[in-house]
């Protein structure tokens, strides 16, 4: 497994973003409106759904498919992480409303692909009945990254520990090691 960040939308029939109805890993259902090659696209919950699992390497986690801002239950619920501190690969996770039943509004998801410092952030996301995919810097000024006042952020979702580890060296590789050098005498 490697990471690479995503920066332009999964190519057409990539499995982690088509539901079994279309040959893929999810069970996500289909976008609004429906990209032909990546049928759960154009939906927040398709993507994060995918793209999370995309990184781990296999659909270990399909069990996020609910309303967005009813992830942090289910990622409780399979023994995933959940924090305030984003990291890269992690899932944002944001509520619509007052309540998490759905009926005052689905919520938001969408995953970080770089991490700036603790207020700054690049995502990658898909929106219902929007685009089906966009890069997005994020930022915490007003304690909800960006969105507007009907959402609440609720945290991240991390990726398992030693996913994680991979990721994080990927993204900070360790500095090389000086190699000494017989060019030069302390004397010179």
């Amino acid at each position: 497994m490697a990471f690479t960040m995503r920066t332009s939308k999964p190519s057409a029939g990539n499995k982690f973003y088509n539901n079994g109805n279309n040959g893929g890993y999810s069970w996500c259902i289909n976008g609004s409106p429906t990209d032909p090659g990546c049928n759960v696209l154009a939906n927040c919950v398709g993507y994060a759904c995918g793209r999370f699992n995309e990184i781990i390497g296999s659909m270990k986690y399909k069990t996020l498919c609910c309303n967005a801002e009813n992830f942090i239950e289910r990622a409780k619920e399979a023994g995933l992480k959940i924090g305030q501190t984003p990291k890269v690969g992690a899932i944002m996770c944001w509520q619509k409303g007052a309540t998490l039943s759905g009926n005052d509004g689905a919520g938001h998801v969408a995953i970080v692909e770089a991490v700036y410092d603790n207020n700054h952030v690049y995502t990658s996301e898909s929106g219902y009945g929007g685009s089906a995919f966009w890069n997005s810097h994020r930022y915490n000024s007003n304690g909800r990254w960006g969105l507007g006042s009907g959402y609440s952020f609720r945290g991240y979702i991390y990726l398992p520990a030693d996913v994680q580890k991979v990721v994080d060296a990927a993204v900070n590789p360790p500095a090389p090691a000086p190699t000494p050098s017989d060019k030069f005498d302390i004397g010179d």
